[in-house]
């Protein structure tokens, strides 16, 4: 019963159609005419498609530069999902987009209106529309650019790899800076405080203490022979090296311990300077660019024949539809008065 009524349905849409069949026709052919010459008149775009590899996030000193070689992280190691997603972060950034638009000059290229409050805003929304990154299934990062030009989308592609490592060492070096400031500091502070001390002890080893234990045991030995003796000059003598042992002899001990202490630590800051000083001048890539962008001159788009079936066939059904609540409204219409004059009679 359904199917009949499905099929009295459809037998009465097409009975419709045929009827309006000049109408609908002159709809769509305009339709399509119209498609057709707005299909030519867009500008063509030329797509454009570069893919990376994020690479592990460490420090260099700590990849390259420190000693303990069976801790250190391969720097030839791919990156994982969480460093696709710092990359992609980056590839976001409006540093990168605003970087591309002043070497390329976009704003002329795809029209977007200068020294205007809302500059920014229609850069963004062309930008979306013309660059798009997305991670793969395999933890590789896709980069595709739309441009009216085939070099240029190449180019702006390109650059956008590059942009990553200009950024990211952007933000690093910032962090690496500070740090440096605080090491080199420190470092600074350690080599004052050995000169001092060293100085001292050059001190009072021009005083005539030259190694306080030993001196102490043979003057005293010394002084215990002339006493013995009755070495009255040699008493003199020995009593004045032996005050000056007395004198100095503590401040030389002590310095010398500190010396030592310092000296021991001096591997370790000169350790920590040097990694503080790579980190801060050089940087490793962040990504591996599997495939560069290559000129197409294809054109990606429009799809001519895309808009032209879309429009077309859209004109048809809305053209359909437009003649359907027509009919509709003047059956109603025709009912209201019928029931006007069955009432009046």
């Amino acid at each position: 019963m359904t199917s009949i009524n499905l099929n009295k349905e459809t037998i009465k849409l097409l009975a419709k159609i045929y009827k309006w069949r000049k109408p609908l026709l002159i709809v769509t052919l305009s339709a399509a005419v119209l498609s057709i010459i707005a299909s030519f008149i867009i500008s063509p775009q030329y797509k454009a498609t570069a893919i990376i590899f994020p690479s592990r996030t460490f420090s260099v000193a700590k990849l390259l530069v420190e000693q303990n070689a069976g801790n250190q992280e391969d720097y030839m190691e791919l990156g994982d999902e969480d460093d696709a997603e710092k990359l992609l972060q980056i590839l976001n950034s409006v540093e990168i987009r605003e970087m591309a638009a002043k070497q390329y000059d976009l704003y002329t290229a795809w029209k977007i209106p200068r020294d205007n409050d809302l500059t920014a805003h229609y850069l963004n929304l062309k930008w979306n529309e013309m660059v798009s990154f997305k991670r793969t299934d395999y933890v590789s990062i896709r980069i595709d650019v739309y441009d009216y030009q085939s070099d240029r989308a190449a180019k702006i592609a390109n650059s956008i790899v590059d942009y990553a490592d200009s950024v990211k060492h952007r933000m690093t070096r910032e962090v690496a800076k500070q740090a440096f400031a605080i090491v080199e500091e420190e470092y600074n502070s350690y080599l004052k405080n050995v000169a001092e001390m060293e100085d001292s002890v050059q001190v009072l080893r021009e005083l005539g203490v030259l190694d306080y234990k030993s001196e102490m045991k043979a003057y005293s030995k010394e002084m215990a022979k002339a006493v013995a003796n009755g070495d009255e000059r040699a008493k003199a003598q020995l009593k004045g090296k032996l005050d000056t042992l007395e004198k100095y002899g503590m401040a030389f001990v002590d310095l010398t311990e500190k010396l030592k202490k310092y000296r021991f630590k001096y591997p370790v800051i000169k350790g920590k300077y040097d990694e503080a000083f790579v980190n801060l001048n050089k940087h490793l890539p962040s990504k591996f660019v599997v495939d560069k962008a290559q000129r197409n001159e294809k054109k990606a788009k429009p799809v001519r024949a895309l808009i032209v079936i879309v429009s077309t066939f859209s004109a048809f059904l809305l053209a359909l539809l437009f003649l359907l609540f027509a009919d509709k409204l003047v059956e109603i219409k025709n009912q209201v008065v019928s029931q006007s004059k069955d009432e009046n009679l």
